[in-house]
């Protein structure tokens, strides 16, 4: 797993979000869940597309 880290849009605090590898062959392609609660405000977020 690899942590990745997202601003929140409400309180800009930063969040860390874990990512699985997309195959057992790849270290460079993740997923990511497509939405998250920020740990400091509540607020939920959209992991961007890029």
């Amino acid at each position: 797993m690899e942590e990745f880290e997202f601003d929140c849009w409400n309180c800009w605090e930063t969040n860390s979000i874990k990512g699985r590898p997309k195959g057992f062959w790849t270290t460079t392609h993740y997923a990511l869940p497509g939405e998250w609660t920020c740990w400091s405000c509540g607020a939920l977020n959209s992991t961007p597309d890029d």
